[in-house]
């Protein structure tokens, strides 16, 4: 991480939580752009951690969860985001374990729980109406395939942050010069 002033730094973070925002916003427009804003949102983390460090990361994610709470008119996307917008970061963590099978273990339970958890609480807790009506015609083998479907795409979406990671510092760091 190169060193650079607190302003710097607060203007890269505000730019990059404002695209992530917008993305965000985009949610709403297309039935599966719930779940794919999210994911690319977490996505502009990247150079925010890589440029700023982990703390700068962190207080990125959480004024980018509380702007999509607030302001992001599709509420599954925000509580998606909300959970699983972190996890660029959480990964570098989760690889730090020498064993690559249990980086895995640990990887696969924290996306079940993280499911498990966002659904439960947007229809316990939010009551969210869409998702309840989407979920009520599901039957429990249906929401089985589902849950599997969220595994292998979460699987796909980890190796996509490994390579946009690499990408990151091999092609667009250096054009960039920051």
């Amino acid at each position: 991480m190169r060193k650079r002033g607190a302003a710097a730094r607060m203007a890269l973070c505000g730019v990059l939580a404002a695209l992530a925002v917008a993305l965000m916003f985009l949610g709403g427009t297309v039935p599966f752009a719930s779940i794919a804003c999210p994911v690319l949102a977490s996505l502009v983390l990247i150079p925010v951690y890589c440029e700023c460090g982990w703390k700068w990361g962190l207080l990125w994610y959480a004024a980018v969860a509380a702007l999509a709470a607030l302001l992001a008119p599709e509420k599954e996307a925000a509580v998606l985001f909300v959970f699983f917008g972190y996890y660029p970061m959480l990964r570098k963590l989760i690889g730090r374990l020498r064993v690559r099978a249990a980086a895995w273990v640990v990887k696969l339970v924290y996306v079940n729980a993280a499911v498990f958890a966002a659904y439960g609480l947007m229809l316990y807790v939010f009551h969210l109406t869409a998702v309840m009506e989407d979920f009520a015609g599901m039957g429990k083998a249906m929401l089985a395939v589902l849950l599997v479907l969220a595994n292998v795409t979460f699987v796909i979406y980890d190796v996509l942050i490994a390579r946009l990671e690499v990408y990151y510092h091999v092609r667009l760091r250096p054009k960039l010069h920051l």
